[in-house]
């Protein structure tokens, strides 16, 4: 299991334990957690920030990022449940308990509950990576500016990308300069150990140069100045302003929003621009 992997799933277990305080079932054993559980469950993911005002010892420790403050999505909560589903599949593979409470729920029931919906991939197209290749650009979003252009050049996930430097550059046989490493997040799900080789296009290779592949930028991902917030501002003060859909949970419509107010580390792997590599 990969570190990022095993800090989403303390996560869960942090919430899992807040919700059975809540609900008065502190002391329960898996034995006795029923279908009924399983959905209550659910639905606690689904509105936790409800409880966070009125149960603030709960969340005295737990860090400001990870405070509910909205509806969960369908997707993040599907997430969360396949690793208490992975749980109570690996507690009745060892007989430990009769039957996982998700096996209860019957296999309607089920994919209902654990139904994902994913909204269409947003990239930049060509015309809108060299608007940002040409933008003059304040001193402040400068280094972002910098990366974001390396990362969609390479399409890794920020995990591997932040963990980058000059050392897993490489040359080909044919003088084709390349970058190489082992993905973190599969890492320890793989046989071998079967590095990623990307080749270095030219643009990124001259950033690289200059920079000597030292973005300091990434060492803060999420905070209100950090990196996935930096691109939101450096796709603003480019324009890149082309209308994207948003589904709305709620409406179950989608919304049409700036491309810019939904930028972050995941539209680089989304844009990868390398056509000599497949992605996802």
């Amino acid at each position: 299991m990969g570190e990022a992997r095993s800090k989403h799933i303390e996560v869960v277990i942090d919430k899992m334990e807040r919700c059975l305080i809540i609900m008065g079932s502190s002391s329960i054993i898996p034995q006795d957690f029923t279908d009924r559980d399983l959905l209550d469950f659910r639905n606690f993911l689904f509105d936790e920030y409800k409880y966070v005002e009125k149960y603030p010892k709960l969340y005295e420790g737990v860090k400001e990022r990870n405070r509910p403050k909205a509806r969960l999505s369908m997707n993040t909560v599907s997430s969360q449940l396949k690793m208490v589903q992975a749980f109570f599949n690996y507690l009745e593979n060892r007989d430990e308990i009769v039957k996982s409470p998700f096996r209860k729920l019957g296999k309607d029931k089920r994919n209902v509950v654990m139904k994902s919906k994913y909204d269409d991939p947003i990239f930049l197209r060509k015309a809108e990576l060299i608007k940002v290749m040409s933008a003059k650009v304040p001193k402040n979003l400068q280094a972002t500016k910098d990366a974001f252009l390396v990362q969609c050049a390479f399409g890794c996930r920020v995990s591997d990308f932040k963990k980058m430097g000059m050392h897993i550059i490489d040359v080909s046989d044919e003088g084709i300069p390349y970058v190489h490493y082992i993905p973190q997040k599969t890492a320890n799900a793989q046989d071998g150990n079967t590095e990623v080789q990307t080749p270095i296009v030219r643009y990124a290779f001259d950033i690289i140069k200059r920079t000597n592949f030292n973005f300091p930028i990434l060492k803060n991902l999420y905070g209100a100045n950090g990196y996935n917030s930096s691109i939101k501002s450096l796709l603003q003060v480019c324009k890149i302003d082309r209308h994207v859909p948003q589904y709305d949970e709620a409406t179950k419509q989608n919304n049409y929003v700036p491309l810019f107010k939904v930028g972050s580390s995941k539209l680089c792997r989304k844009t990868h621009i390398d056509m000599m590599n497949k992605i996802q």
